[in-house]
């Protein structure tokens, strides 16, 4: 017999999409809620904006080649990396605003 530990982390395979479904209506997220961890996440909205940004050839060449075989675009990348750096700055600002108010005048 298996405990739950050893239980623990699997994931069940199914035969078909209704053996899944089948699962889901006898059990509840409430159930494994214990299991679950909060995530330091922003939802934020889609895109709505477009760019237009031209590259070196030899940076297009790298951007191709780090997506290559990983299931995402090279544009999907770059985007993501932009973002990532758009934030980073933005949080930066937020802290040197902070310090700003915090000096006396």
């Amino acid at each position: 017999m298996r405990t739950a530990a050893a239980k623990k982390g699997r994931n069940p395979t199914f035969r078909s999409d209704q053996e899944e479904r089948d699962l889901s209506a006898r059990h509840c997220v409430e159930e494994s809620a214990k299991d679950l961890e909060d995530l330091d996440i922003e939802i934020r909205p889609p895109r709505t904006e477009q760019i237009a940004q031209r590259l070196h050839e030899e940076d297009l060449q790298v951007l191709r080649s780090l997506t290559s075989g990983r299931g995402v675009g090279h544009t999907t990348l770059a985007s993501t990396v932009l973002e990532e750096w758009l934030a980073r700055s933005r949080s930066k600002s937020k802290a040197a605003r902070r310090r700003q108010v915090r000096r006396p005048a």
